[in-house]
């Protein structure tokens, strides 16, 4: 097999995914109907059994602690994570790539913020383009993941300014400080807590949140990017809230919202809905603002 990912099939409410030599099995809401390639299925190296937060991996066959994949020019670790989680998230290559992209057309380093930013996938894509990312979770374990991948990707020491913090504490001493950043890039949970133990709740404190985000903004942004998963959160309900508040809460009027869901498709040509994303670029000009 090849070092890359793959969705092989899906069904049951569950994955069949290639991780580079290993094939793993996780389950997921949103995988609805039957598997197209049963067969398949009993190849599988470790399944995650149960529910998120109270399941364990099953071994069926010994696998690594850690391994590596590619993610077009990315290396990231892979790992199985006590939540079902792997450390990588593979259908956000698309928004890596248009991130990368939009921030091309500014023709110079941009000073990014990554929130919510977990092991950094993202934070990999826009570092290895020279832009300097300012990396926050409040996770250590998530933390330690991200460094290791920029080690992975031979970034340099001042490449990537790592935070670990909660990330509106974060994001509030840096508005006191007036900070600016060309670029914000928000991944929040529907559901979380610090290691402080303050709770997040996206319907409570996402607002309030990208409210404050909008007042760090340079005054020649490049881009804004939030992505969700919460069951009521609608690519509309994004573009909507996005909307209200650049106009409302910054001077910058000149900007495209492109709201959308993100997916995997599998090799048996289904689609799996993996969440969705607001990409916001930002234009000296009112010319439309490509997406990818």
């Amino acid at each position: 097999m090849t070092n890359v990912y793959a969705l092989l099939d899906i069904g049951d409410q569950k994955r069949l995914e290639q991780w580079g030599s290993y094939l793993l099995v996780r389950p997921d809401p949103t995988a609805s109907g039957v598997p197209k390639s049963p067969q398949l299925w009993k190849d599988a190296d470790a399944v995650y059994e149960g529910e998120k937060g109270r399941g364990q991996w099953r071994m069926k066959n010994v696998l690594p602690e850690q391994w590596t994949i590619d993610c077009g020019d990315l290396r990231l670790c892979v790992r199985l994570a006590p939540y079902k989680h792997t450390g990588v998230f593979p259908e956000q290559q698309k928004n890596w790539t248009w991130m990368r992209n939009q921030a091309k057309k500014q023709g110079r380093p941009l000073r990014i913020l990554n929130l919510f930013a977990y092991t950094g996938g993202a934070t990999m894509a826009l570092a290895k383009d020279g832009h300097c990312i300012t990396h926050v979770d409040a996770s250590k374990p998530a933390m330690r993941m991200a460094k290791e991948n920029a080690a992975l990707n031979n970034l340099s020491a001042t490449a990537v300014r790592w935070i670990l913090d909660d990330v509106p504490t974060f994001v509030a001493r840096e508005r006191k400080r007036g900070k600016t950043y060309d670029a914000i890039l928000l991944d929040p949970p529907a559901y979380g807590h610090s290691t402080t133990g303050k709770t997040w709740r996206m319907e409570r404190d996402l607002a309030p949140l990208l409210e404050a985000c909008a007042s760090l903004l340079s005054d020649q942004p490049s881009f804004l990017v939030l992505n969700g998963y919460a069951e009521h959160d609608t690519p509309d309900s994004f573009r909507r809230l996005l909307t209200g508040i650049l106009l409302s809460k910054t001077p910058h009027k000149n900007f495209t919202i492109d709201p959308r869901t993100l997916v995997l498709t599998a090799k048996t040509g289904e689609v799996l809905s993996t969440g969705i994303v607001a990409r916001c670029g930002f234009s000296r000009t009112y010319d439309s603002i490509e997406s990818s």
